[in-house]
């Protein structure tokens, strides 16, 4: 059966672009979702960062619902399961380029808060067309 989103195919595109390019394919995962399987103590703040690179993982598989591969975490390897419900972003190490898919948590269409401390600014009025030319002001 063939998944109804179009994830699987894009993190498996931007996966082999990175390749492509000699760059390490990296995701980010929301470790708090159903079926996400990855060792304890490696997330930050509810997200885990990993290297798909072939080089770090051994017998990757790129499945049409999740991601399995093990891979060494410390001195030991471990079995790693990743939905693709939980893939917050995959993207090259390098350069930061990839696709950001967004919070899981956040449901399709609804806006996610922006991160900032103040209030957003007012929008200025726009003028009447009879009002002559817009002037610049000094905003401090």
């Amino acid at each position: 059966m063939l998944p109804p989103t179009a994830k699987p195919y894009l993190v498996r595109a931007i996966y082999d672009w990175c390749l492509a390019q000699g760059h390490s394919p990296y995701l980010l995962v929301a470790v708090a979702q159903p079926g996400v399987r990855v060792p304890q103590g490696y997330e930050k703040d509810g997200r885990i960062t990993l290297n798909i690179n072939p080089r770090a993982v051994q017998s990757l598989e790129l499945g049409i619902e999740r991601i399995r591969f093990s891979a060494r975490f410390g001195a030991s390897s471990h079995q790693v399961e990743v939905p693709y419900l939980s893939i917050v972003a995959i993207f090259a190490a390098e350069t930061h380029e990839g696709m950001v898919f967004g919070d899981p948590h956040t449901p399709l269409g609804e806006a996610q808060p922006a991160a900032t401390s103040e209030p957003a600014p007012e929008p200025e009025p726009e003028p009447s067309p009879d009002k002559g030319p817009r002037r610049l002001r000094l905003v401090e």
